[in-house]
């Protein structure tokens, strides 16, 4: 089955309008499902709530609820900018998808459409005096509701668009990708070692852009259909351009060669190219953009370096605990059956996470030699606690820094003591 539903509802839930949009449907339907229980109690058997007092309290409801949206929705798009300015425009796309947002804005706004649609009903005569007695009971619980949130919101904005808060939202989305790519390094599918002289008919691309999303379970059914063997030249985060070649289609002897105009669509729809790259399936993605925030911390612009060391140490976390719990199991050799057996996914060396990191913030230190320092001790500590290709590019990493700056350090000491750190992360004999 095609994972493009699912893939619809998360790209869903990180819209800002999303979630308010449905509440608000969500708050039409209570309003008028009061009307109901004038079926279910006879009337008499409840308090008779007076119409006029169910009128005031939901105009007070209506008008303060139009402010406070109005407010917050000000807040969030200066928040917004406030990220983009001092993190990086990359980083949008996960401070828009925080839940504790959406979650406050889409109560101001259900709050508010629940009682403009009460409003309505009430004047119009559509509830009787049980109706009106729900009515107020539900109101009840929707002003609970609000200033439950309102105290959530205040929280929520004293960190809403800080360069703290901005690394960590973006830390946590790279390492939930690193852990999902460590957990199955080919997405489902077999590893293929190199992309280039494939055999087979080529899948070439319609667009110009990044490769988004692979639907692996799209590409197996069609692979399964064809009796094919689906080679893709290219991971996601990969850029490319219009006509380039996405995958290779090997059918097997005796099948037709060519592609059916129905089939290149489906293939095209299981491989989505967009203007942008995207967390979920890009490990290295997230990685950059917390790379990114570091080096606008040491542009000469700002020269804020505790924030380039606060990244620094954000990388090594999210780089650590990946590996941490990478498990046995992906120690031990691959299962038998592999879900998307017919498609082959290029591999990525491990090198390339901890190079795509450390390697501008090495580059725009300059001589700043704290930086450095922290950045050597990193590095240090990713060799010491990780291994394969990754260890053995953080060694390497951690003397390119020294040599880097080396000549512009002013100071012999300074200069000295990195350069004895830069020999113990390397491995390097000391002179």
């Amino acid at each position: 089955m095609s994972s493009q539903p699912l893939r619809l509802w998360r790209r869903l839930r990180e819209q800002l309008w999303f979630k308010p949009a449905w509440w608000s449907v969500i708050a039409t339907v209570v309003a008028l499902a009061a009307v109901l229980a004038n079926g279910l109690v006879p009337d008499g058997v409840l308090p008779d709530v007076e119409r006029q007092t169910l009128q005031s309290l939901l105009t007070i409801i209506a008008s303060s609820m139009l402010t406070v949206s109005t407010f917050s929705l000000s807040i969030l798009v200066q928040a917004f900018s406030s990220a983009a300015g001092s993190a990086t425009p990359r980083a949008l796309r996960v401070i828009m998808a925080d839940d504790n947002a959406q979650t406050a804005v889409a109560t101001f706004i259900a709050a508010f459409i629940y009682a403009v649609i009460a409003l309505l009903a009430l004047g119009l005569g559509y509830y009787g005096s049980t109706g009106r007695f729900v009515l107020l009971l539900v109101t009840i619980v929707v002003v609970v509701q609000v200033i439950v949130m309102l105290i959530r919101w205040i929280r929520t904005l004293s960190q809403l668009g800080r360069l703290g808060h901005t690394i960590q939202q973006v830390e946590a989305a790279a390492s939930t990708a690193l852990r999902e790519h460590w957990r199955a390094p080919t997405l489902g599918g077999r590893a293929l070692a190199s992309a280039c002289h494939l055999p087979g008919v080529p899948l070439r691309a319609l667009s110009t852009g990044y490769v988004q999303h692979l639907d692996m379970p799209a590409l197996q059914e069609q692979a399964q259909a064809g009796q094919w063997e689906i080679r893709l030249c290219l991971r996601p985060g990969m850029f490319v351009v219009q006509g380039q070649v996405l995958a290779m289609v090997a059918a097997p002897p005796g099948a037709p060669a060519a592609l059916t105009p129905e089939q290149r669509a489906a293939l095209h729809r299981a491989i989505e190219v967009g203007a942008d790259r995207n967390f979920a399936q890009d490990p290295r993605f997230g990685l950059l953009v917390l790379s990114e925030i570091g080096q606008r911390a040491l542009s000469a612009a700002v020269n804020d370096a505790g924030s380039a060391i606060q990244v620094g140490g954000a990388i090594t976390r999210v780089l650590v605990d990946a590996w941490a719990r990478r498990g046995a199991a992906q120690q031990a050799e691959p299962p038998a059956v592999l879900p998307c057996d017919r498609v082959h996914v290029p591999t990525l060396d491990d090198a390339e996470l901890v190079r795509d990191a450390f390697m501008p913030l090495q580059r725009d230190a300059g001589g700043v030699v704290e930086v450095h320092t922290r950045l050597t001790k990193l590095l240090e500590a990713i060799a010491e606690a990780t291994g394969g290709s990754l260890a053995a590019e953080a060694r390497r990493l951690a003397w390119r820094g020294w040599l880097l700056a080396r000549e512009k350090i002013v100071l012999d000491d300074e200069r000295a003591e990195l350069e004895r750190l830069a020999r113990r992360a390397s491995g390097r004999a000391a002179q």
